[in-house]
């Protein structure tokens, strides 16, 4: 695996851990609660994508540092909160920015992380496994702490979620597999795409039209 990729991969865990940690504490999850919720929010997608591609066990289970990442990032959320409860509580408008931010970045990475698996497996030619692939990525996560946390998910909801997935997946595989470009312009290009547009649709308040 390139070393690039494994950074990605890292930045991912840790973005994905902060929103799992902030959600389950603003939710008065105790300190396993906060943990399980960060290393699901951070490695759920990747389960499910390994599951997809029979990737047995899940790469949580052999390879140590992602998950180790997932908990020392929950852990340290779960500290700062505890030594500033009062002001963790109330700036609860401050709270959800900062898991829009961590949100949109993870989305972006673990969606272009879940491509590149699809393509290392040999399915570089079937563009809609690929992007289906990373989208399952990139939004699996969210959609188990959103369960677990008794939210509708909001990749079903509201903030153009899965939506910004796709166009960034669609990105990628674009520039990595049919035009061969760089594969680190390819990838920081699609995560660039869907955080982008994860984060404009929260700023503006976008969503997909409604029956009613």
């Amino acid at each position: 695996m390139p070393e690039f990729i494994l950074i990605t991969e890292l930045i991912g865990t840790v973005a994905f851990a902060v929103s799992g940690a902030v959600i389950s504490i603003n939710k008065r999850f105790d300190i396993f609660g906060v943990l399980f919720c960060a290393v699901t929010t951070a490695l759920g997608g990747g389960v499910l994508r390994d599951i997809m591609v029979a990737n047995l066990p899940p790469v949580m289970f052999r390879k140590e540092i992602y998950f180790i990442t997932a908990v020392c990032t929950g852990l340290v959320i779960f500290l700062i909160a505890r030594r500033n409860p009062d002001h963790f509580r109330e700036d609860a408008e401050r709270a959800d920015s900062i898991v829009n931010i961590f949100d949109a970045l993870g989305l972006g990475i673990f969606t272009v992380v879940g491509i590149n698996t699809a393509i290392a497996q040999g399915y570089q030619d079937n563009a809609f496994f690929s992007v289906f692939l990373g989208m399952t990525t990139g939004c699996g996560g969210g959609i188990l702490r959103d369960v677990m946390v008794r939210e509708v998910p909001f990749v079903f909801t509201k903030r153009v979620y899965a939506v910004a997935s796709i166009a960034g997946g669609i990105v990628y595989y674009l520039l990595d597999v049919t035009l061969s470009i760089d594969q680190f312009a390819a990838l920081i290009c699609g995560v660039a795409v869907t955080t982008a547009l994860r984060i404009t649709a929260a700023v503006r308040r976008w969503s997909l039209p409604k029956a009613f």
